[in-house]
């Protein structure tokens, strides 16, 4: 069974490729994928365009995280932040729906069409079976040697007209200011920033600032390692974020909030993989996150996941 990816950078067509994921070797052009923590770098390079018909399903479904658990993992979180150890943590849950997988590729199209921003992408591969998402966050897009990335953080209901609270703010800020100390620390060049801006994403909407900057000598692989993962997918201090996250999560994140994307020489489309779900032969195990500080609440944290759940359950749950 080949390995194949569809997917739909925003403004453009979908496109199909298939052939085999592979390490990335940081030159390689193609299709890239990776985990959370960058420990696989996988490529697939292009080999032909295909209309795909059958998927690698894995038989290991994830088990679901329960309230309770979430619960007591967040106040483990607080603790932590209150103690010193931690500013932020980014707290990711498993959530299960019934799912019938003969409608993939419908749901791709449905994607598509309901979120024209995102990055939608339907991806079988034989080691991370089948996944589809529809993800809002840019972590690098490139044209020759200049550079965009974003830095988004902080959710609400796209209804909600309340004022963003100091929390709010404080968690999108942190992921701004780490983006533009690691692009320094990279030597790249004009870094700028422009002003927070609230950016609708589907039923949601988030805090934003768009990055530019140029790097004429930093081979992107470098980059990537450079800002992967952000605070908005990780916390702060990162390293210490990211051994709590291990610690108190039962599940394997996998590729999710991994970085997915096309790569090419002179031009690439990268992006930070929320948003998704893993297919299984009849469910879905879906994978949503946010950001915990100190001014966070257990009950209000998960409603937001609860809500960032709904982006892919909209469709997967009308048929």
């Amino acid at each position: 069974m080949s390995e194949f990816v569809k997917y739909r950078i925003p403004g453009k067509p979908i496109e199909a490729l298939s052939g085999q994921f592979l390490p990335w070797n940081g030159t390689d052009q193609g299709f890239l994928v990776t985990d959370f923590t960058l420990d696989q770098l996988l490529i697939l390079v292009p080999d032909h365009a295909i209309s795909p018909t059958e998927c690698c399903i894995l038989e290991n479904q994830p088990k679901d995280t329960s309230r309770e658990v979430f619960i007591n993992q967040s106040k483990r979180i607080h603790q932590e932040i209150t103690e010193g150890a931690c500013e932020k943590v980014v707290l990711s849950r498993v959530k299960s729906a019934p799912y019938q997988s003969h409608f993939l590729f419908e749901d791709f199209e449905t994607l598509c069409t309901s979120y024209p921003n995102a990055f939608v992408y339907l991806l079988s591969s034989k080691l991370f079976g089948t996944w589809i998402g529809a993800t809002p966050e840019v972590l690098l897009q490139k044209s020759g040697d200049h550079y965009r990335t974003v830095a988004l953080a902080a959710t609400k209901k796209i209804d909600d007209l309340t004022a963003w609270s100091p929390k709010e703010i404080f968690e999108q800020g942190v992921v701004n200011d780490f983006i533009i100390n690691r692009l320094h620390d990279a030597e790249c060049e004009a870094v700028q920033s422009n002003e927070r801006h609230e950016y609708v994403a589907g039923p949601l909407k988030h805090l934003r600032n768009e990055i530019t900057f140029s790097s004429p000598n930093t081979a992107l692989k470098t980059l990537i390692e450079s800002l992967h993962p952000t605070p908005a997918v990780s916390g702060l201090p990162q390293n210490k974020a990211i051994s709590l996250i291990q610690l108190l999560e039962v599940h394997d994140r996998s590729l999710y909030s991994g970085v997915i994307g096309f790569v090419a020489e002179h031009s690439s489309n990268l992006f930070v993989n929320l948003r998704c779900a893993q297919v299984f032969d009849n469910a879905v195990s879906l994978y949503v996150g946010g950001g915990h500080t100190e001014a966070s609440d257990a009950n209000a944290e998960w409603e937001e996941t609860e809500n960032k759940a709904k982006t892919l359950l909209n469709i997967f749950q009308n048929h």
